[in-house]
């Protein structure tokens, strides 16, 4: 089974049209085969990737039936998902030779992961199968260390949003 297809396939049900004026991100999800909510990890990869191609709003209106402001609070956590959706988008678009397209070290194949198991990547297995590689080429070795430095840099982004997140939800302080 294709999974390029499933994953293309997939992405077009989150199809919505945007609109970006004066700081208002202003989302029509009428054509979208998902319900907008932002308890849905489709629809957060979707506007969070609609606030990267747009810029971070001061505003936020996702419509379907009825017209739905998100607060600061959302936007900010939204931005930040936005950076890591960049990141990661930026990385599995990364140019490699052919021998290390299937090589399970390399930092596109594990930012395609990371990407696709949002909102839980579950980094300690994605590490340990990018260490079990062998690197038994030139420049294996060190591409295996870019891999696992970039795993671990996502780790820590999720790891903070997660934080951020919990703060905003429950309205913590640091103490």
């Amino acid at each position: 089974m294709n999974m390029r297809f499933l994953r293309a396939k997939k992405e077009k049900e989150h199809r919505t049209d945007t609109k970006y004026e004066d700081g208002l991100l202003f989302i029509d999800c009428g054509s979208c085969a998902s319900a907008p909510s932002m308890g849905d990890a489709g629809c957060v990869k979707c506007v969070s990737g609609m606030i990267g191609d747009n810029g971070t709003p001061s505003r936020l209106i996702m419509r379907r039936d009825s017209d739905t402001e998100y607060s600061d609070d959302v936007i900010m956590i939204l931005n930040d998902i936005s950076k890591i959706g960049s990141l990661t988008k930026t990385a599995y678009s990364e140019k490699l030779p052919v021998r290390c397209k299937e090589c399970s070290s390399s930092i596109p194949k594990n930012a395609e992961i990371i990407w696709n198991s949002f909102p839980e990547p579950r980094f300690d297995i994605i590490r340990l199968e990018a260490e079990r590689s062998v690197p038994n080429k030139e420049g294996c070795e060190e591409c295996l260390w870019r891999t696992v430095g970039f795993i671990d840099r996502m780790e820590t982004m999720f790891s903070d949003l997660k934080k951020k997140a919990a703060k905003k939800a429950f309205r913590l302080t640091e103490v």
